[in-house]
């Protein structure tokens, strides 16, 4: 009987991500890897839109912040 990732905790899926992981020849696993990292870079750009969002909604992104912030980072790192 196969069960879905849906019915499993993450505890038991680890183990079984391991060993899918382990079973890949030496060929298919740097595929294996890129997939992963995509998969990481579009979950990692949907997180930070949505703090950007919220950030927005709370008026961090008002061009006066901005300018200050920008200025400070000046500031603290002179181009040379």
């Amino acid at each position: 009987m196969s069960a879905t990732s849906a019915n499993l905790s993450p505890q038991e899926l680890r183990p079984l991500l391991h060993q899918k992981l382990d079973a890949f020849s030496d060929s298919a696993i740097a595929a294996v890897n890129d997939l992963l990292v995509e998969f990481e870079r579009r979950w990692l750009f949907a997180q930070m839109s949505e703090e950007a969002e919220a950030d927005r909604q709370a008026g961090k992104y008002d061009p006066a912040l901005v300018e200050q912030a920008v200025r400070a980072h000046r500031t603290r790192h002179p181009y040379a």
